[in-house]
């Protein structure tokens, strides 16, 4: 890891990467055999940079399979499980299915939802375009293990038509049974 960037103060290892944590940055650095992997995840987390959503991108190091990116601090989404952080998660769900990016793990996000300030999700090495992404109808099949169950016909319009008025039933649905 460049010294410039800080002592590493953490390590984190994951199946294609390895993550180094400093006081201020999180240099995830890519196995060379997943250079795939490493080029989608520069392509996605520049595209959804605009917004709340994304961790700061500050430096891509093309030839050393390297990013260099805001450090998060906060917790993993099922350990702060509150409305505000439903909410925040449906919306960038439906930001991204608007913008046809599937994330694919939304069913399963724990580890790829980090609640502090605002919400923010991470780890987009296995995103890909897709005509219909399901991001939101994967989120609300993962909120019935915390027992909200969303109407299978307010799925079922927001997946025939992804637009603002079926994403805010959806999200009236789910503040309800939030209270």
């Amino acid at each position: 890891m460049p010294r410039e960037l800080g002592e590493s103060l953490e390590l984190r290892k994951g199946r294609h990467s390895v993550v180094y944590l400093t006081e201020k940055y999180a240099i995830k650095q890519f196995h060379e055999r997943f250079r795939y992997n490493f080029l989608k995840e520069v392509k996605f987390l520049t595209l959804l940079q605009p917004f709340f959503f994304t961790p700061k991108l500050y430096f891509v190091d093309f030839a050393n399979l390297r990013i260099v990116m805001e450090r998060l601090r906060g917790r993993r989404f099922d350990e702060a499980f509150i409305r505000k952080a439903v909410e925040r998660a449906l919306e960038a769900c439906f930001i991204m299915d608007v913008m046809g990016v599937e994330k694919q793990e939304m069913n399963h996000p724990d580890k790829h939802i980090i609640v502090g300030d605002d919400v923010y999700l991470i780890d987009f090495e296995r995103a890909r375009f897709k005509d219909r992404p399901s991001n939101l109808t994967q989120f609300c099949m993962y909120l019935r293990r915390f027992g909200i169950e969303i109407e299978k016909t307010l799925l079922k319009d927001y997946k025939t038509s992804v637009n603002c008025e079926n994403f805010s039933r959806i999200l009236h649905s789910v503040v309800e049974k939030l209270k």
